[in-house]
């Protein structure tokens, strides 16, 4: 078999392999998305240079016009691309150093080089400076300005180098290493090039070293995937430990005290209002135990039927000194257990309770649907209060504990939203927003 045959299959199934690759790093399950992200447009470009490649060496020397059409045509593509490919490098090494905010210096350096190359591609395109496709045969020709053309895009990638080497602390040492290979060989094998004539070094060294750093990626994922779910079983556990604490941090000794001194008096005067109320504390502290045990979502019904539980003993014991308006548009989804629950509370405990004396207090609790979303929320008239000068208080974990809870419970399971809105002496807004 002649060598243009074995290296034109060698570029074929290379390009194959890295396209589905590529479709594999764009697809598949990864908590390294950006990283998973920029590495799949690095093996499709790698993929492209090789399919393009391949097709230049399959008619390289065929004679006819459409073989010096396909050689010319792929050859321009090929080297279209090649400079491309290390600005994509920079970007995965940018996202294998920076966890959050990243910075693009050394993107925009690469990339300045890369548009230098290709506009002197274009310019040499009729002068065959660089190259050039000979008509008579059909063959590929370099041109006195090749080994310029060469160094430029190898300078691109000794910054590529370079940067990953003065940052490799911040980079796993195996990444490192996967990275490290790419970017070197390449250059290697772009060196070793301009001395040797007739074979595509550097884009088989580019195909072994994309294989390599998508087998490192697929290990590094693979263990973020592991520590992820011992980090979910660990956070499983720290709900189940935090909804013990919110159940017993709910049900407040005064709270009780208060009940039954107020249901003592009730005997007298009111035994059946008295009887109810003891129904409802007895209702109460079941619903708070019980929902503190259960490991999964609970219905938004059963939380507003244990939330108007509440809101009946706290309207008999404050001698219905506030009203409750309920606007219910949406039941039918799930929420963590004891949710809205604290947030009436907070209103009734910390709003409504400090109205001046004769001062009726309104509750309305509301739900509706939005766009992937559904939104609680819980108005009061109670005084309020500066939203800053509670978060600055040292005491505000103390008097609005509940809230906090809340906004935990939200975050470990839902990945859902808390706002608190209040005015002095206008009441206070919490809109507790669940995606569905």
């Amino acid at each position: 078999m002649e060598l243009k045959y074995l290296i034109t299959d060698a570029e074929l199934w290379g390009a194959l392999f890295c396209i589905l690759a590529s479709v594999y790093l764009f697809l598949g399950r990864t908590i390294i998305k950006k990283e998973y992200r920029a590495l799949a447009i690095l093996e499709l470009t790698v993929g492209l240079v090789l399919v393009f490649d391949g097709l230049a060496w399959c008619y390289r020397g065929v004679p006819g016009e459409f073989a010096y059409g396909m050689v010319t045509a792929s050859n321009f593509v090929t080297f279209l691309i090649n400079p491309v490919i290390p600005v994509f490098v920079s970007i995965y090494v940018i996202f294998s150093v920076y966890e959050e905010k990243s910075d693009f210096t050394i993107f925009y350096a690469v990339a300045a080089i890369a548009i230098c190359a290709e506009i002197m591609l274009m310019f040499s395109q009729g002068s065959g400076y660089i190259y050039r496709i000979n008509p008579d045969t059909n063959l590929y020709e370099r041109g006195p300005g090749f080994p310029l053309w060469t160094l430029v895009n190898m300078s691109e990638a000794i910054i590529c180098i370079s940067y990953l080497t003065y940052m490799r602390k911040k980079v796993t040492k195996r990444r490192f290493i996967a990275v490290f290979c790419f970017i070197f060989v390449p250059i290697l094998a772009a060196g070793l090039q301009v001395f040797v004539y007739g074979y595509s070094l550097y884009n088989l060294a580019c195909l072994m070293s994309a294989l390599l750093m998508l087998a490192q990626a697929i290990e590094d994922n693979s263990k973020n995937l592991l520590n992820q779910r011992v980090m979910i079983s660990t956070k499983e556990s720290e709900l189940s430990n935090l909804r013990n604490k919110i159940a017993l941090s709910q049900i407040r000794p005064q709270f009780i005290y208060t009940t039954l001194d107020y249901t003592k008096e009730l005997c007298e005067r009111d035994p059946k209002r008295a009887k109810d109320l003891v129904s409802w504390l007895s209702e109460y502290i079941k619903g708070n135990k019980g929902f503190s045990e259960k490991d999964e979502m609970i219905l938004f019904s059963d939380e507003l039927d244990h939330t108007m539980t509440f809101l009946e003993i706290e309207k008999v014991v404050l001698e219905d000194a506030f009203e409750v308006e309920y606007d219910i548009r949406e039941k039918d989804f799930e929420l963590p257990a004891l949710t809205l629950q604290p947030v009436v509370e907070n209103a009734v405990r910390h709003g409504i309770r400090k109205l001046a004396p004769g001062t009726k207090g309104i509750i309305k609790i509301s739900t509706h649907r939005g766009n992937g979303y559904i939104k609680i929320e819980v108005k009061d008239n109670g005084i309020g209060f500066d939203t800053d000068e509670i978060t600055d208080n040292p005491d505000y974990e103390a008097e609005m504990h509940g809230l906090k809870n809340v906004e935990e419970r939200l975050r470990i399971m839902e990945n859902a939203e808390m706002h608190v809105k209040s005015y002095p002496g206008r009441g206070t807004t919490v809109e507790i927003i669940i995606p569905v």
